[in-house]
């Protein structure tokens, strides 16, 4: 089986259509007054869990630049 890579872009722009289309059907499936309290709670939820993962992923990035930066910066001390 091929395997098909993608930018981050166009990764982006398919899930987020799928999620789209995944929240309108689950709308169009649930009964009214219920289906809406249900569809609601679950996106907080997901939008939630997105939210902590990016935040996750920040705080990451941010520490392996800060050690870089304290490495480059006692490498350089060390030449000095």
């Amino acid at each position: 089986m091929a395997r098909t890579y993608f930018k981050s872009s166009v990764k982006g722009a398919i899930m987020g259509a799928s999620m789209t289309g995944g929240w309108l059907l689950a709308d169009l499936l649930l009964p009214e007054p219920w289906g809406d309290v249900v569809l609601f709670a679950a996106m907080a939820v997901v939008n939630i869990g997105i939210g902590w993962k990016l935040g996750k992923m920040f705080d990451q990035q941010e520490g392996k630049e800060s050690s870089e930066a304290v490495e480059a910066k006692s490498a350089a001390n060390l030449e000095s």
